[in-house]
């Protein structure tokens, strides 16, 4: 806390003793795990939510309340925390709190506010006129866990909120397209999301408006139709909480309650997927750019235990899906800008190997060419070969009759575009680089023809001293005959 200055109502906030008093005692009631939000408009302005909102546009040197009580702040609540039984004297935990707070992402001023105690409010003026917007079924006294100002419409939002503390396990997730008007429940217990699974966070994607994420009590689900229909997203996450969403850079990061935070990396071919897409017997995704980068997907030496995080080989992701698994072999070749194929892969052979059962795969390009010819295996095989240069490059995935192309980039590390290494750099690296794959490929060649003129003479000299020892035998057999 600062001190005083003569201007305390703006200068702090919570500057209060919170061990022991009950909370209609206090100024300003303030959870353990009080909301911050930072402005996507003006990042030197943070809220920060007790029962009220409030405001600072000098990153916490002072501040200001703009809200009224934005809780039910119902009386019977109000008493110490743990009573009749062990009151809590810490202070740590209030109800009546604001829980979650954002700001639009497309309007400056235009901030939702939840409470841990039902209430939902919204002003579009920044703090100077707010209105209860509470979903009218929304069942009293349940905690609003999180809001998402939609990315893509103003006037839009949703809302996850649970109440399985008051023994009610039903997933309430609320969509608005009108600034809280109205809403629709988007989780009726029959529509993907089971009926028995609270419901703690939504999510928009930032990219394909009605794209939504959600986490529930028993993890992960996804609706591609604006929560109107839900599936099961959980894939290898562990039974566990899902706390929260967020969708940085192309990929989606989920935190759970005790198992860590997770990563699905990618989540592009999501925004690709349709209804005309399922039906179809395969898809190629369109590949995101790659960096060109080398690190190592461990953290540390020896086995790897479970505790260690897991990072995504460095490479090119490469996403398909097949309706039913084709009948012969499928192919997926690398090609330069050119058209020259640089790498090709395949479910028959080599490794790392495509694969072809039906639903959804992903294949990681390294970026490597192929390396010198003549180490074993098939050219699938023919790992350790020098890294593609940045610039343009397609990927071909074919299976019996079908076929489909997209192209990609491959884009400079900016590290080493800070080190000073140009474009020119590379591509004369990877022409050395290849000429010296070349030359090792052509020595194993002819090392291959050395041992195989070796093998001949040895089998032709093995087979003349063979005849010779046939013909001995036979003159010594004849010999005897005659002495006899």
């Amino acid at each position: 806390y600062r001190k005083g200055t003569g201007q305390e109502k703006k200068d702090f906030i919570g500057a209060q003793g919170l061990s022991g008093p009950a909370p209609r005692d206090l100024i300003y009631r303030f959870q353990r795990t009080s909301p911050i939000a930072v402005s996507p408009h003006d990042p030197p302005v943070v809220y920060m939510g007790s029962q009220y909102l409030h405001k600072t546009t000098d990153e916490g040197v002072t501040w200001e309340r703009i809200s009224p009580d934005l809780t039910a702040d119902k009386p019977q609540y109000q008493g110490p925390s743990g009573e009749p039984i062990t009151r809590d004297i810490t202070g740590e935990e209030h109800y009546s709190v604001v829980y979650a707070i954002q700001e639009s992402p497309l309007q400056a001023g235009l901030i939702w506010v939840g409470a841990n105690d039902g209430p939902v409010h919204v002003t579009r003026d920044g703090g100077k006129t707010w209105t209860d917007v509470t979903p009218k079924d929304l069942p009293p006294d349940g905690r609003i866990q999180n809001i998402e100002p939609s990315p893509h419409s103003a006037g839009k939002a949703y809302i996850a909120a649970y109440r399985y503390l008051l023994g009610d396990d039903k997933p309430y997730i609320y969509r608005t397209t009108d600034f809280g008007q109205t809403w629709t429940l988007l989780t009726t217990g029959t529509n993907g999301i089971p009926a028995d699974y609270p419901t703690r966070v939504v999510r928009e994607d930032p990219v394909r408006a009605g794209l939504l994420y959600a986490g529930t009590q028993y993890g992960m689900f996804i609706s591609f139709d604006d929560g109107a229909h839900w599936q099961p997203f959980q894939q290898n996450l562990p039974a566990t909480p899902v706390t929260d969403i967020a969708v940085v850079d192309n990929d989606l990061a989920v935190s759970t309650m005790g198992r860590s935070f997770w990563v699905l990396d990618d989540i592009t071919p999501l925004r690709e997927v349709s209804a005309e897409m399922a039906k179809a017997p395969a898809h190629l995704f369109q590949p995101r750019d790659a960096y060109r980068m080398r690190y190592s997907t461990r953290f540390g030496f020896g086995p790897q235990s479970p505790d260690e995080p897991e990072y995504i080989p460095p490479g090119a992701i490469v996403d398909y899906s097949f309706g039913q698994e084709p009948a012969g072999p499928v192919t997926l070749d690398v090609l330069d800008a050119q058209g020259a194929v640089i790498r090709s892969f395949s479910s028959d052979t080599g490794r790392p190997r495509v694969e072809k059962t039906a639903g959804m795969h992903r294949f990681i390009w390294d970026l490597g060419y192929a390396g010198p010819a003549g180490g074993g295996g098939g050219t699938g095989r023919r790992s350790g070969g020098p890294l593609a240069t940045p610039g343009s490059y397609q990927v071909r995935l074919s299976a019996g009759g079908w076929t489909d192309t997209k192209s990609f980039h491959v884009l400079i590390d900016p590290r080493v575009a800070k080190d000073g290494v140009t474009q020119a750099d590379l591509d004369a690296q990877l022409a050395l680089s290849l000429k010296v794959r070349d030359a090792i490929s052509e020595a194993r060649a002819a090392l291959a023809r050395v041992r195989q003129a070796e093998t001949t003479a040895k089998g032709a000299a093995r087979t003349r001293l063979e005849a010779i020892d046939r013909q001995l035998a036979t003159d010594t057999a004849s010999a005897v005959r005659k002495s006899a």
